[in-house]
């Protein structure tokens, strides 16, 4: 007969308890409900009774471990601010790494601070020690497989500088934040922010290049995915304040990497706003998209005033500095705020891949290859959005709708007239962005 675990003594607490031993205290009773909470739930299933009750205590036991991991710099219990000692947040990883390959007996933790990270921090290192031990033990894998330990600070905010902590083994990761006060002597001023950062999910390079551009413009640093598989293992190692996500992405489009993601967040404290990015105004996709998990909609030609002004409600501490309206004509430089070269690279990246895209089109029609000739005219619709081609547009729209309706009657007719418009539009870019 298996008796029931043996819990941890009760820890001697004096009166009054720091900030640190009550979070200690409060650790240890968590822990010890989320063991007896599972062992319970073993005994009722063995039982044939319900075990919804041990349930429900072991989530929420979980729930506030993990809140309790993101707690930092806060005030004692008699009201006045807890004085703290700065320190390293090397060192504190490197102490960590060390102490858990010696206690585990793990391949030695390798550590890697990113710059971003200030020299010296105020905040909780007990708690900070504590989280660091737990991550590099979730994340180790097979023995003797490398286990790699980054810090990479994350942005501002009014109470401090978040920071976040990941541990990666093979395919094994976790990772958490933490806040903390910047102590570092002598940068108290000109002190620049940690920037906001997007993880665009985009497969179509012309696309990606557009809205990466508006994007720094705003302010934001820019990482991007061309998958979703690719979205989950960055998501995975970093943290992102928001997700642009592409819908019609190879390998793992982007409604199922927004499923996945959503998962993965359930019994976390964080969730990542994602928006849509998409060149349709279909109300059934956007419907889609919020089934999904997804929070709103961007379409693909959103000047960088009008992306601002779609972003905004999802990141209130963060300033927009718009730039000022662009009174452009001309359409690719309106898409990219005035930006010339990124139009210009744009101009270059369509004028590259338009042909061997019609290449395939000719190709699908040939074969009555519906699948095919769909995902083309999708992609080509929307690249044809940003240079204000409505007609040829048009005609890639009404070619993705003959395809995935099932009807080839009239394909080849629209093809060569889209063909023909194309064609038009290339010898445009070409006189306007290619060098003389």
């Amino acid at each position: 007969m298996t008796g029931r675990p043996r819990l941890s003594k009760p820890a001697a607490v004096a009166a009054p308890p720091g900030r640190d031993l009550v979070l200690q205290e409060i650790r240890r009773c968590l822990e010890n409900i989320y063991t007896l909470a599972g062992e319970d739930a073993r005994n009722e299933k063995a039982a044939g009774g319900t075990a919804w009750r041990p349930r429900s205590i072991k989530k929420l036991a979980e729930e506030a471990l993990s809140l309790l991991g993101h707690l930092s710099c806060s005030r004692t219990v008699e009201g006045a601010p807890e004085k703290k000692t700065p320190f390293s947040i090397s060192s504190a990883c490197v102490s960590a790494a060390g102490k858990t390959a010696a206690d585990k007996k793990t391949f030695p933790v390798t550590v890697e601070i990113d710059p971003s990270v200030p020299a010296l921090v105020e905040g909780d290192l007990s708690g900070l020690e504590h989280m660091l031990e737990e991550t590099i033990k979730k994340a180790a894998g097979a023995e003797g497989e490398k286990i790699s330990l980054y810090a990479v600070a994350r942005r501002n905010l009014p109470e401090g500088i978040e920071i976040l902590f990941s541990a990666e083994a093979g395919k094994k990761a976790s990772s958490f934040a933490m806040t903390f006060s910047d102590a570092s002597p002598g940068e108290d001023s000109g002190k620049e922010e940690v920037p906001f950062t997007v993880l665009l999910a985009e497969d179509n390079p012309l696309s990606a290049r557009i809205i990466e551009s508006n994007l720094e413009a705003l302010g934001f640093t820019v990482m991007k995915a061309s998958d979703g598989r690719k979205v989950l293992a960055l998501a995975e190692k970093h943290r992102f304040d928001l997700i642009l996500m592409g819908i019609q992405m190879p390998v793992m489009d982007g409604l199922e990497a927004t499923r996945a993601l959503r998962r993965r967040e359930k019994g976390t404290a964080g969730r990542i706003p994602v928006l849509a990015v998409s060149a349709s105004r279909e109300e059934e996709d956007r419907k889609r998209c919020i089934e999904a998990g997804m929070d709103g909609f961007l379409p693909k030609s959103s000047s960088p005033g009008e992306m601002a002004g779609i972003l905004s409600p999802f990141l209130p501490h963060k300033e927009f500095n718009v730039p000022g309206d662009i009174a452009e004509e001309n359409p690719l430089l309106a898409a990219t705020g005035g930006n010339r070269e990124a139009a210009a690279e744009a101009a270059g990246i369509f004028l590259q891949t338009a042909p061997p895209l019609m290449a395939e089109m000719k190709r699908a029609v040939a074969h009555g290859d519906r699948l095919l000739l769909a995902s083309h005219a999708h992609r080509l619709k929307g690249n044809l959005v940003f240079f204000g081609a409505k007609k040829a547009a048009g005609l890639a729209q009404a070619m993705e709708e003959a395809a995935k309706g099932g009807s080839l009657e009239g394909l080849p007719s629209l093809l060569y007239a889209l063909i023909s418009e194309i064609s038009l539009l290339m010898a445009e870019l070409r006189k306007e962005w290619l060098p003389a």
